[in-house]
């Protein structure tokens, strides 16, 4: 059971590499923060990727609760990905933004408008708490220095995602004027909602 969590988690951890941690800087972009605000966003990334495949590594029994994780991190990535793959070209890292914007409002982008945030944020919440599990278990000596580094970096990534959310945001609705109201005005923020429209 062990080895089929591990090999699940290579791929979406290798999906997730792919599609959600495309740091490259694309032409036309611009930044919202300081280069180093987006350089420790980076590390604090990949540090949480690198937490995740080392527990993942060492694991030699997992549980219901660590299988809900990775359906919570499989969801998120699955955001992640159909996020990317709408935006194609009009995707930028968090931190930066294109002078000449894309409003994407198809797919994935038709019921929330932050689905590469709102993916993130799923991906995070998983990892998180397989590692904060696992951790008890394979470190208990260092468990609270773990805890501790865990929550710090969590909390930064968070709070930097949010408050990129609500720039990027404002900027298109400078950008786009009252397509972007009318767009922001049917699909929430963050949160998914799926309408079932009625016939007739």
């Amino acid at each position: 059971m062990a080895t089929l969590f591990q090999i699940t988690a290579a791929i979406l951890a290798g999906l997730f590499l792919y599609y959600g941690l495309d740091v490259r800087r694309k032409e036309g972009a611009w930044d919202f923060v300081a280069p180093a605000w987006q350089t420790l966003m980076k590390l604090c990334s990949f540090s949480l990727v690198g937490a995740f495949v080392w527990f993942t590594v060492s694991v030699r029994q997992v549980n219901k609760g660590d299988w809900l994780d990775l359906a919570v991190m499989a969801s998120g990535t699955t955001f992640v990905m159909a996020a990317k793959r709408a935006l194609g070209k009009a995707h930028t890292f968090t931190g930066q933004y294109l002078e000449r914007p894309e409003l994407v409002t198809r797919g994935v982008y038709s019921i929330t408008r932050n689905p590469l945030y709102f993916g993130v944020l799923q991906c995070e919440l998983g990892a998180s708490l397989f590692v904060v599990h696992q951790a008890a278990t394979l470190r208990p000596q260092v468990y609270p220095y773990w805890i501790g580094i865990l929550a710090a970096v969590l909390l930064y990534v968070v709070v930097f995602n949010w408050n990129m959310a609500i720039r990027e945001a404002c900027y298109l609705r400078r950008y786009f004027g009252e397509e972007y109201r009318r767009y922001s005005g049917n699909v929430p923020f963050i949160f998914p909602v799926i309408r079932v429209r009625k016939k007739g």
